[in-house]
């Protein structure tokens, strides 16, 4: 007979996968703006800017001025890990606090919202009131730099002065990040303007790995994943430079765990974890494309 698993076992597993979630932390979704979604689809609702304009004269008309309203589709996407257990590792490995089922289900689910975040960045969207028009990244007014010669401190420079004159990472408290892979970091890591204490004193290494670069985070992923985060085509990468403001992250279910009894096989029980989330680019000035160098 299939061992039973009761309401403890179920709950304290949850709590391991919550738990080692928290501690390793998807890479990109602390610089979203998170949106709980309903339905199959949601909007990004955002405004543009609008500029004040002097009075002049007694008592003059008043004029209304426009701001624009930036309706952006965001489509939820499903996505599960299910795992096998055989009943007599039930007890043994799924309450031993050293296992490694809660870490491997965790980091799956953290590399989805790196994925999903990533691709909404340079994704086509979908405006309007009834999201009836198609905006591709370059209409949207995301910028492209070529760093295929490598990603120097000329070139950071250049996606400095890109965000400086689109008024992107001037304001207090908001934030810019680069992605990178260990070619980039490494290249990186030979700047002297970077790395010197000649330069800096903000301590940007920190033991081996340069984090910031010119007041922009560096957030680093493997490029030798079976997934990688970052995509390649036609020997060149992509990179992702942002704003926090850049990407709307709709989430319609947080993980969800269930363990479940398995009668098609023998004495296997499933570990099965779900999630829907979902992401818009909300503005193509906030983002920016570096290509590299595969």
């Amino acid at each position: 007979m299939v061992q039973s698993i009761d309401n403890a076992l179920v709950v304290e597993f949850s709590g391991m996968v919550h738990e080692a979630a928290q501690q390793q932390i998807s890479r990109l979704r602390p610089y979203t703006k998170i949106m709980q979604m309903s339905g199959d689809t949601w909007a990004y609702d955002g405004l543009g800017t609008v500029e004040m304009r002097e009075i002049v004269g007694r008592n003059p008309r008043v004029v209304f001025d426009d701001i624009a309203h930036l309706r952006r589709r965001i489509n939820r996407k499903r996505f599960a890990v299910a795992l096998p257990i055989d009943a007599s590792d039930i007890r043994g490995s799924l309450l031993n606090p050293q296992n490694d089922y809660a870490s491997a289900i965790s980091k799956a689910a953290l590399r989805e919202y790196d994925r999903v975040i990533y691709q909404a960045a340079f994704a086509d969207v979908a405006t309007g009131r009834d999201f009836e028009t198609n905006v591709t990244a370059t209409n949207d007014g995301v910028l492209v730099v070529d760093a295929t010669a490598g990603l120097t401190y000329e070139k950071l420079l250049e996606i400095k002065q890109n965000f400086i004159d689109n008024s992107v990472g001037i304001d207090l408290g908001e934030r810019v990040f680069i992605t990178a892979t260990g070619a980039e970091h490494t290249r990186m890591m030979r700047e002297n303007e970077l790395t010197s204490g000649d330069f800096s004193r903000n301590f940007v290494v920190d033991k081996g790995t340069i984090s910031q670069a010119l007041g922009m985070d560096i957030l680093l992923f493997a490029a030798n994943d079976a997934k990688p985060v970052i995509p390649v085509a036609s020997s060149q990468r992509a990179l992702m430079v942002g704003s926090d403001r850049g990407i709307a992250l709709g989430i319609s279910k947080e993980m969800e765990i269930k363990i479940q009894e398995r009668t098609d096989h023998h004495e296997t029980m499933q570990i099965v974890v779900t999630m829907q989330i979902g992401a818009v680019r909300t503005e193509g000035k906030l983002l920016q494309r570096v290509n590299v160098t595969a």
